[in-house]
C-alpha cells in the first residue's frame, strides 16, 4: 500500500544548506534523493544505478555551493532534479559511466586501502551489498559509504557526512581515515559474503 510522501520543507533544507549544516547531506539523501531518482528513471529510461549516482552527484555539488540555488525561480526538488538529469544525459553520451565509477573506487582505493587487488574484485558484490547494510549501519555510515561508492574522496565531504569536528586537518585526515577503512573493511566482508556471488 503506497503512503503519501511527507511535506519536503525545502526553504528550511536550502537555509540549512546556505549555513553548511553537517547534517544536510544525510537529511538531503533522506527528503528528496528517491523523489529526483524517480524523476530521472521515469523521464530518461535509465538503470537505478545511472539514475542514483546522478542523484549522489548533485546533492553533494548542492550542499558544496548552494547559493548557486534560486528559490525564487524553482522548487529545490525541480533544481536539483534537472541537475541530475543533465548528468545522467552527459554519461549516457559518453558511455563511460562504468569506467569513471571504476576509476574514482581506484583512487580510494589508493589512499591507503590494504589489497586493493581484493577490494576491487569484491566491489562489484559491495556495491550490490550497499542495500543490506541499511540494516546494519547507522544512517550517518550509510551516507559515507554511498559517498565513497560513488567515488568523492574529498576528506572534507567525507569529515562532513561523518559530522566530525576535528581540533586540526591532521586530526581530520586521520579520523578520516579511520572511518573509511572500518566502512570498507565491512563492504568488502558483505561482498564476500555475498549469496548470489557465484564464486
Amino acid at each position: 500500500m503506497s503512503r503519501v510522501p511527507p511535506i519536503i520543507d525545502e526553504r528550511e533544507l536550502h537555509a540549512r544548506a546556505l549555513q553548511k549544516d553537517p547534517l544536510i547531506l544525510i537529511d538531503l539523501l533522506k527528503a528528496v534523493a528517491r523523489q529526483i531518482e524517480g524523476f530521472v528513471r521515469h523521464d530518461l529510461k535509465c538503470d537505478e544505478e545511472t539514475a542514483y549516482d546522478a542523484v549522489i552527484d548533485v546533492l553533494y555539488a548542492y550542499v558544496e555551493a548552494p547559493g548557486r540555488y534560486d528559490p525564487d525561480r524553482a522548487r529545490l526538488v525541480t533544481y536539483l532534479t534537472k541537475a541530475a538529469k543533465h548528468r545522467v544525459q552527459d554519461r549516457l553520451k559518453s558511455g563511460a559511466s562504468r569506467a569513471q565509477r571504476e576509476e574514482n573506487f581506484a583512487s580510494v582505493v589508493e589512499l591507503g586501502q590494504s589489497a586493493p587487488k581484493d577490494i576491487l574484485e569484491n566491489f562489484v558484490e559491495a556495491s550490490r551489498a550497499v542495500e543490506r547494510l541499511e540494516k546494519r549501519l547507522s544512517e550517518r555510515d550509510l551516507a559515507v559509504v554511498r559517498l565513497i561508492l560513488s567515488g568523492e574522496s574529498s576528506t572534507e565531504a567525507l569529515a562532513r557526512a561523518l559530522g566530525l569536528n576535528p581540533s586540526s586537518q591532521e586530526e581530520m585526515r586521520r579520523e578520516v581515515k579511520r572511518h573509511r577503512d572500518r566502512l570498507m573493511k565491512i563492504l568488502e566482508r558483505l561482498g564476500k559474503e555475498d549469496p548470489d556471488d557465484p564464486a
